[in-house]
């Protein structure tokens, strides 16, 4: 007994030797659920059955302690867990420095390139790119979607960082101007000018782990949000080229602001023309039709905001990217 222990030892410590160690906080209130199905949901890379194998041979750590896979989790939960074996993804490596004054950088990032460490990918992340090409420590400022492109702000020192945080925070919503490009489909009748306000609120879905939906009146957990959308261009009686300014920062909020009228955003697995069966083909099978955009038609087309230290206003604009103008391109030409 005591030489099988020894041997089950030396296998852990090569795992340890091999494996790539990740960190994740439970940051949403996700109520009370167990480890084993958490992990499922939220790292689909492995089966549940995976994951309860992990969790049993001490590769899952709740909190720095070893668990049983029966064991409950719950918002700010930290979960360190080992990946074995599993290859970090290819994605596309080139980004463009648009702003950069020795504190503040702004890069427009590719689409499909994380902003942040997070589940299968570590080293292929905006935030390690930008690291490694300064050879510095990296604060980010604020951050898009995976397969969103566009204007991200990061700084090299904590004093800009904190500085530009309070202006994110602050009431007076005009101290940053975010716009983006969106391109839709269902826009026969959509006007030249709208707005959309309401209360965002998570809500359960059985296909999907963080789904949003806009309420007109408050309710508990629900947040107040404020898009502004300009058309800038209608293409045939099907598509649309949106311009769309911010006044909130809710995620997903101009996917669900644009749903809440009936338009979809071109390539949306979640809130899309398409509904889940897309999503499901995704995470399953890790392809999309053929006839589907590969991502979100969605682009962080500028920033203008007062610098947080000199005060200098600061107005930067990140290109359409390729695929974006080869999309509207192809619908052009329908």
């Amino acid at each position: 007994m005591r030489k099988y222990k020894n041997k089950l030892n030396e296998n852990l410590e090569e795992i340890y030797k091999t494996s790539v160690i990740r960190k994740s906080k439970i940051e949403e209130d996700i109520g009370i659920i167990r480890i084993d199905k958490y992990m499922g949901n939220r790292f689909s890379y492995y089966s549940r059955n995976k994951w309860q194998d992990l969790i049993g041979q001490g590769l899952v750590l709740l909190n720095g302690e070893k668990i049983k896979y029966t064991r409950e989790v719950k918002k700010g939960d930290e979960i360190t867990y080992h990946l074995i074996g599993l290859k970090e993804p290819d994605v596309n490596k080139d980004v463009q420095i648009v702003y950069d004054d020795g504190d503040l950088i702004i890069a427009n990032k590719p689409a499909n390139l994380p902003v942040i460490p997070s589940g299968k990918y570590y080293y292929n992340t905006l935030h390690t790119i930008i690291k490694d090409k300064f050879n510095c420590k990296i604060n980010m400022l604020n951050r898009i979607d995976r397969e969103t492109s566009g204007c991200v702000v990061l700084s090299r020192g904590n004093k800009v960082a904190s500085l530009f945080c309070k202006m994110l925070q602050n009431k007076n919503k005009s101290l940053i101007k975010k716009t983006y490009i969106a391109i839709i489909e269902n826009a026969k009748d959509i006007e030249d000018s709208f707005t959309v306000e309401g209360y965002m609120q998570e809500v359960g879905h059985k296909d999907f782990r963080r789904y949003q939906v806009l309420k007109k009146e408050k309710t508990e957990n629900s947040k107040y949000s404020k898009t502004k959308f300009k058309t800038l261009k209608r293409i045939g009686n099907e598509y649309a080229i949106v311009l769309c300014r911010l006044y909130t920062g809710r995620m997903h909020q101009i996917r669900v602001h644009l749903h809440s009228l009936g338009y979809y955003m071109i390539g949306d697995k979640v809130y899309g023309k398409y509904g889940p069966a897309v999503f499901q083909d995704f995470i399953k099978k890790d392809k999309i039709p053929d006839n589907f955009f590969n991502r979100q038609a969605l682009h962080s087309y500028s920033l203008e905001f007062n610098h947080p230290i000199t005060k200098e206003k600061i107005k930067v604009k990140a290109p359409l990217t390729k695929d974006l103008k080869e999309l509207i391109r192809k619908i052009s030409n329908y």
